[in-house]
């Protein structure tokens, strides 16, 4: 009778964390569309009721990926594939976001003597972060390390922010580089429609877990939410994720480098 307990409480747990990944994963989905559309709204207001010029808002839109374009070009160069190319950055992205849930222990101010003692000295201040206090729920939370946990762990949502504004303003901006709105979203969905839940569902590894501390931050010492977030990361299937992850992004960097670009050259004659 025991043992069927332990077994029917670890399942419960399992699941409880299952439906964490699969809300954080539509947050981040959601996030990156209203991103989008919020950030195409905006320019096409600016470019064509202000009068702003569509190339400023272009060059911000594309400054980020301005930096990483060379590493491309010499790729190419010397006769990569672009579809590798896009599968390799795109891969680095999304497990950047996973490496958050597994460095967050980095915060945990009883385990600040632990190697590496100088990165966790440096995230365990105690001095308040003001800025952090403008983020969403940061403001209820009062202990400084649980606040700096918190938004280290909404950083997959900060990044689809990011990435949901970029893509609004490139296709906001795409009558001045392509000729026509039409043009602008076709070059960003055939690729799009993989790539976007590809890397939230990457991201929703860590952000899951920024979920569910979220409800009990103010109501547990550091103590028992550090425990908490180290029993979901002991939880997380991560070879299985990383596997879907890469086979995704594989398929979407092929799409975009062969599939996307051949259908902007058709219509771009």
């Amino acid at each position: 009778m025991i043992r069927g307990f332990l077994i029917g409480w670890h399942y419960m747990v399992i699941n409880e964390n299952k439906v964490y990944f699969y809300r954080a994963w539509a947050r981040l989905i959601f996030t990156y569309l209203a991103a989008f559309f919020l950030s195409f709204s905006g320019g096409v207001f600016l470019t064509q009721i202000v009068g702003l010029a569509p190339e400023t808002l272009f060059a911000l839109s594309t400054k980020r990926i301005s930096y990483v374009l060379p590493v491309f070009q010499v790729g190419t160069g010397i006769g990569l594939d672009l579809g590798i190319l896009l599968f390799a950055w795109n891969s680095l992205v999304s497990l950047f976001t996973v490496s958050f849930l597994y460095t967050s222990s980095f915060f945990n101010p009883l385990n600040v003597g632990l190697f590496p003692q100088a990165i966790r000295k440096a995230l365990c201040g105690k001095n308040r972060m003001k800025l952090l206090c403008f983020l969403p729920g940061c403001m209820r939370i009062e202990e400084e390390s649980l606040r700096r946990l918190y938004v280290w762990l909404m950083v997959p949502w900060l990044g689809m922010l990011l990435l949901g504004f970029e893509s609004g303003l490139i296709v906001s901006t795409s009558t001045y580089a392509f000729g026509s709105y039409g043009v602008g979203f076709i070059s960003l969905l055939p690729h799009g429609i993989v790539e976007i839940p590809t890397i939230a569902f990457a991201g929703a590894v860590t952000f899951a877990a920024h979920l569910k501390i979220k409800e009990k931050a103010t109501e547990h010492t550091v103590d028992e939410i550090f425990e908490v977030v180290d029993a979901f990361k002991n939880e997380v299937p991560l070879k299985k994720i990383i596997l879907l992850v890469l086979f995704c992004l594989f398929v979407a960097g092929l799409i975009e480098a062969h599939i996307t670009t051949k259908i902007l050259d058709m219509l771009l004659g």
